[in-house]
């Protein structure tokens, strides 16, 4: 489950035959996956592990952003799933779609850093599986490269119990296609094999209230920066962080940051299937309910300033 990935443990997998790539007439198969089935409660089919409390810092994650990276001492566990549509400060992580067991950790104060997923921007898979029947999981940190001639080819995917990876030559249509190598030795390096075709294409997914609650955030997003844009036509809005009260998400608080640490602020509220700028409700601390305080603004003395590892700006509503 721990995603501490030794290059040096594949160099030692026992090698696998260069199989030529087999025939298939079917179409790929595109999966989303997540450790809940579609009615939000955890599938039946994995085992869960409590490891107690650790830290979701971003959704910069395999699976895409809309899963967490979370980390616990010197363990980092990616992607993580917010567990369930209601407020919470727990998350569950698999290591890959063929997990049979995932890790529940606890994340104080998640909803409000890094706060709610919003984006579906995955481009590649998080894992494929081969018509020949290799398991392979999508590689995050630094690229190997596999040489030939003048041209590079990234590595992008270590397959199961074998030497063999594949390359970052993903071809998309009725059938997925995508080229493959495998090492030898450290003098020899890699040696390209040809085409595989993929039989199964793994996407990071939500279930339906999730999704619902994403798709809502992402929405809510795109009305703060309107609303920001307006007040602030040369604002930088490059990092950002949406928070929402759940599990009715009718309110929302998106925080906006430049890469300087310069921040912005948009309190919205929806109605009529809609978002809308709330700055009305000034002063928000005594204004809006207790509860909608509680999961949208950080309390006067908590994370003052915002922790490094949160990216925050100083200057957000506190109550």
């Amino acid at each position: 489950m721990v995603r501490l990935i030794a290059v040096s443990a594949l160099l030692l997998a026992g090698a696998t035959a260069a199989l030529p790539a087999q025939p298939m007439s079917t179409a790929t198969q595109i999966v989303r996956w997540s450790p809940f089935d579609d009615t939000g409660a955890v599938k039946g089919t994995l085992r869960v592990r409590r490891i107690g409390t650790g830290r979701c810092v971003d959704t910069y994650t395999t699976a895409g952003d809309i899963a967490y990276r979370c980390g616990r001492g010197n363990g980092v566990y990616f992607p993580c799933w917010r567990d369930g549509p209601k407020p919470t400060d727990l998350v569950l992580c698999a290591g890959d779609p063929w997990a049979t067991s995932v890790v529940m950790m606890r994340s104080p104060g998640l909803l409000l850093y890094p706060g709610v997923t919003y984006l579906d921007d995955a481009y590649s898979p998080w894992a494929v599986e081969l018509a020949t029947g290799e398991r392979c999981s999508l590689f995050q940190g630094a690229h190997d490269g596999v040489h030939k001639g003048r041209r590079t080819y990234v590595v992008d995917y270590y397959c199961e119990h074998s030497r063999l990876v594949l390359l970052r030559t993903l071809r998309r249509g009725r059938v997925w296609h995508i080229r493959a190598a495998r090492y030898v030795n450290l003098r020899v390096g890699y040696e390209l094999l040809g085409d595989r075709v993929i039989r199964r294409a793994f996407f990071g997914g939500l279930p339906p209230q999730l999704e619902r609650q994403r798709k809502l955030a992402a929405q809510a997003v795109a009305t703060a920066r309107a609303v920001v844009r307006r007040a602030h036509p040369n604002a930088h809005l490059d990092l950002t962080w949406v928070r929402l009260t759940l599990p009715d998400a009718e309110w929302a608080y998106v925080v906006f940051s430049s890469v300087e640490g310069k921040g912005w602020f948009a309190l919205l509220h929806r109605a009529h299937a809609r978002w809308s700028d709330a700055s009305a409700h000034k002063p928000f601390c005594t204004k809006l309910p207790p509860a909608v305080r509680r999961q949208l603004f950080l309390r006067r003395n908590q994370w003052n300033p915002p922790p490094d590892w949160s990216q925050g700006p100083p200057g957000e509503q506190r109550c």
